[in-house]
């Protein structure tokens, strides 16, 4: 119920800002509004999905190194390993353990760096970024792989700055159309640049052996579903790796 209620507060959002109605059109509102509702909605279905401790653990492991290595690396302007991580968790977890972690390498780095109306935006840029990170599953071969994952990666230096981008041309920027936003992500470049440039070092440097320990923790506290026992009692298991029974 929660989930449709949610899920129509959107559009609804959308269409009273555009109609002018206040105060949804004070689109500076309305836009944290609608951020606000789909962290809810993203959040609400990993809440009711079927994850065990294991996947939580590594959630929160990654997302406390990615805010710490955030804080460690904020005197050099947009240099950081958070997109990195993001996108690497996605890999190596899924798209919604990867949207989890960049959502909440944010909010527990802003707790440092400052909490304000862009955490929410900040929370869905590395979140979308972390999701995109398990497309990288279709490429099984290392080289594709690393290169594909330096290509996303080094992508999402430019496309979280244009979200973010996005954020400050509704709150700030007058009037709203194509050429002020523009005018807004130029004002950005070289901030998106070298975020670009810091993912793609990132990328280069700690990709193979941090994607092989994540490989590696998946495969030994994973395990599978055998079918019953012996006195026809179920064994436990995680039902998202379970396999037919015998």
């Amino acid at each position: 119920m929660l989930r449709w209620i949610l899920l129509a507060s959107i559009p609804a959002s959308v269409f009273l800002g555009i109609e002018g109605v206040a105060p949804f059109s004070r689109w500076s509102l309305n836009s944290l509004l609608l951020a606000l509702l789909l962290l809810a909605l993203l959040f609400l279905r990993f809440e009711e999905g079927d994850y065990g401790a294991r996947e939580v653990a590594a959630v929160g492991a990654l997302a406390a190194v990615g805010a710490a290595g955030r804080v460690f690396f904020a005197a050099l302007p947009g240099v950081q390993p958070a997109t990195f991580l993001a996108v690497l968790a996605g890999y190596a977890l899924g798209a919604e353990p990867g949207f989890l972690v960049g959502a909440l390498v944010a909010l527990l780095s802003n707790i440092f760096l400052g909490h304000g109306p862009w955490t929410p935006w900040q929370m869905l840029a590395w979140g979308l970024a972390g999701a995109s990170g398990g497309l990288l599953a279709a490429f099984h071969r290392e080289k594709r792989l690393l290169a594909a994952a330096a290509v996303l990666v080094t992508a999402w230096g430019f496309l979280f700055g244009w979200f973010m981008n996005l954020w400050f041309w509704l709150s700030f920027v007058y009037p709203l159309n194509w050429a002020s936003y523009v005018a807004t992500c130029a004002t950005s470049f070289w901030f998106d640049l070298f975020h670009a440039a810091g993912n793609l070092a990132f990328v280069l440097a700690l990709w193979r052996p941090m994607a092989d320990m994540l490989r590696r923790y998946r495969e030994r506290f994973g395990f599978r579903y055998l079918g019953n026992g012996p006195d026809g009692i179920s064994l436990p298991g995680n039902p998202r790796e379970r396999l037919s029974g015998p």
